[in-house]
Order: structure tokens, then C-alpha cells, then sequence
């Protein structure tokens, strides 16, 4: 019956309320399953019963089934090089409370982490109110086991088959899943913001490294089952620089935070603000042709409808946009032309722990898996 659940949340998600028989018809269960489930769901307390609006039709119009958004909450965290950020949010993916904390690599054992996540997750709900949690979802910047539950090897932290999930799972007692943390956001963008009813949607992001995840008519696209897209390791140039992959002139090995910061004569931290400033020197120019190659065979490759740009990306100058807009179509498919969109993330600097957020949603809430 799990399944069932989770058809009927996905449409009132997706379409907003419905009446019982548009909601068969949409799930193509029989009346009588229809019947079951939401009588299930109305005593979970998922959804609510309701007159619908004004029909100006014969007769007493059909009471429509209406999603409760505050009706339960998940928290989804980020985890980058040096960076955690969390959230709790509804079943809409609207934060409650937020919070992030840097650590130190590689000093930091993944016990100390996942102990101060575990704390900083019970800070939230007492912030926001949230007494219960459906789960935890967390985006990590390495592939996932196909059960996400852990993390095969983050070139970033060092970690290899870490098992994070169950880590977290003692620290906290709620159940958690794991996601590589761009195709985490992808997920959220394709749930919850600019990718709703959008076939293919590429995330494409850069903080330490330059990551992407796509989300392909609903679903993580997870290439060998382990979810990560490896726009940034791209080789582009045979001699190019040494990559921390191993490789030589990954696109990543030119575009990274490091390599960025270098360019303008800096170190330590980057200011949020690192590609404004680096438009204003000579490196702009082969930063953006070195993205423009790579994004190409990209867009070739995997045929998005629509890239979104999150990190150091999605706060770009319009310069950025304007030049993979103008140099990206004469680079790819005729058909592939028209339909291509470039946009900036819609949650800014929270697409991390949103893209967390959502990996949950997904898992604990609309797969009817707890039902």
C-alpha cells in the first residue's frame, strides 16, 4: 500500500487539491483503493478534507483532498569540503530554521562531525518547534552506495565507503538517506523550484570543486548507481594542470575555488563574491571559454532541458549568462536549441541543505514508504 500513498502525495504535490474520483482517474486506482488510502492519510494527518472553491455547477460539488504541508517536517543537511549547512523544513521543502558550522579537514574524525550534525539537528527542532522528524536527508560530496547509505569516496575529505548513514542514524535515532549533495539539489530544484515539470534537469555547482547532478523525468540520474555527474573532471586539456582526481587538465583542475582565488592573488576563504571579482582581471575570458567546452559536451551528452546554477555559479555576474547563452546553441544539437535554459539556483545559498531536504521528502515522505 506504500506505493499507492505515494502516488496520490506526489499528485497533490504536484497539482494541489483534488477531489477523490480526479484523484483515482490521475492514480488510476480503483475507487475503492482510492478510498483506503486517503482515508489513511486523512488519519496520519497528511492531508485534510475540504470544500473546494466555487463551481458555479448543479448540485453540491465533491469535497477535494488537500496536502498539509505543516503536517510533518524533515531536516536535510549539506556537507562540503570545510562546511555543513542544515535545515528543517515542511513537505514543501519551506525552511523552518537553518544553521551552518565549518570544520577542519583533515583534523575532523566523521565521528566528531556526525556527533556535533546530531546536535545542531536537535538545536533546530527546539528553534523551530518541530517536535517530530520523519528523517534526514544529507547530500555528501562523493558518490553513494546504490542502498545510500554510503559514501564510496570523497576525493575532498578523503573519506572512502564511509557509512555515514548508520553513523547518524545512532547519533540522532531518526532514519536517514544519503545523496551525492549536487544531485541533491538538482532533486530539490526538480521537486520544489525552478524544475518542476521539466524533463531533464542538470545542477550544476562550484564551491572547493565543480559538481553536477541531473534529475531526468523525476528521478536522480545516478550513472553506475552511485548518483554523481563528473562535469568537473572533464578532461580538457591532455597537459593541463594535475587534478585531485588524479588526472591531468580536468575542467576542474582550472575552475576551483583554489585555482579562482589564485588568479586574483589571494588565499584562504573565498568571498561570496569570488566570480564578480574575477571578471575584472584576464583569467575571466579562459574561465568561461574552459566552461563553455566542458558545459557543451554536457549538454550533448545528458540533453537537459534546463541547467541551473548553484555556489560561486549561481551568484556569477550577468556577464556569465549572457555569454553561455549567446556561445552554448551553435555548440550543441539543433533541437536542443530552443528548448535550453540557463538559470540561476531559486534557492541561493541554500540549495545544499534544500537539496537534503528534499533527497528526505522523497525517501520518508512521498514514496508512501511510512504509511
Amino acid at each position: 500500500m506504500g506505493l499507492h500513498h505515494g502516488q496520490v502525495l506526489r499528485i497533490l504535490h504536484d497539482e494541489g487539491p483534488n477531489s477523490r474520483a480526479i484523484l483515482a482517474r490521475r492514480s488510476k486506482l480503483s475507487a475503492t483503493t482510492l478510498t483506503h488510502v486517503t482515508a489513511q492519510l486523512l488519519a496520519d494527518g497528511s492531508v485534510v478534507e475540504e470544500e473546494p472553491g466555487a463551481s458555479g455547477g448543479l448540485g453540491r460539488p465533491a469535497l477535494a483532498i488537500r496536502l498539509l504541508p505543516d503536517a510533518h517536517h524533515v531536516a536535510g543537511v549539506h556537507i562540503g569540503a570545510g562546511l555543513v549547512q542544515l535545515t528543517v523544513t515542511n513537505l514543501l521543502a519551506s525552511p523552518k530554521a537553518a544553521a551552518s558550522f565549518e570544520y577542519g579537514l583533515p583534523n575532523t574524525s566523521p565521528e566528531a562531525l556526525t556527533t556535533r550534525i546530531a546536535d545542531e539537528i536537535e538545536r533546530l527542532k527546539a528553534v523551530s518547534g518541530v517536535e517530530d522528524l520523519l528523517g534526514v536527508g544529507v547530500g555528501v560530496p562523493g558518490p553513494v552506495d546504490a542502498g545510500q547509505r554510503s559514501i564510496l569516496a570523497s576525493i575532498n575529505t578523503g573519506w572512502r565507503n564511509l557509512p555515514l548513514a548508520g553513523m547518524l542514524e545512532r547519533r540522532t535515532g531518526l532514519s536517514v538517506v544519503l545523496e551525492h549533495n549536487v544531485s541533491a539539489m538538482a532533486v530539490a530544484e526538480a521537486r520544489f523550484g525552478l524544475g518542476r515539470n521539466v524533463a531533464a534537469v542538470l545542477f550544476v555547482y562550484l564551491r572547493s570543486g565543480l559538481g553536477a547532478g541531473l534529475v531526468v523525468d523525476g528521478m536522480p540520474f545516478r550513472p553506475g548507481g552511485h548518483g554523481a555527474v563528473e562535469l568537473g573532471h572533464i578532461q580538457i586539456s591532455q597537459d593541463g594542470p594535475l587534478c585531485s582526481c588524479g588526472n591531468h587538465g580536468c575542467l576542474e583542475s582550472y575552475v576551483n575555488e583554489r585555482v579562482l582565488m589564485r588568479s586574483l592573488g589571494s588565499e584562504g576563504s573565498a568571498p561570496a563574491d569570488l566570480l564578480m571579482q574575477l571578471e575584472r582581471t584576464a583569467s575571466w575570458k579562459p574561465t568561461l571559454a574552459r566552461l563553455t567546452d566542458s558545459l557543451a559536451i554536457a549538454i550533448s551528452l545528458l540533453t537537459p532541458d534546463l541547467i541551473v546554477f548553484g555556489g560561486h555559479l549561481g551568484d556569477a555576474p550577468d556577464s556569465l549568462f549572457s555569454h553561455l547563452r549567446e556561445h552554448l546553441p551553435p555548440r550543441v544539437m539543433p533541437h536542443m536549441r530552443e528548448i535550453l535554459r540557463l538559470e540561476r539556483t531559486s534557492f541561493g545559498s541554500q540549495s545544499g541543505p534544500i537539496g537534503g531536504a528534499a533527497v528526505a521528502l522523497d525517501h520518508f515522505f512521498y514514496s508512501g514508504a511510512r504509511l
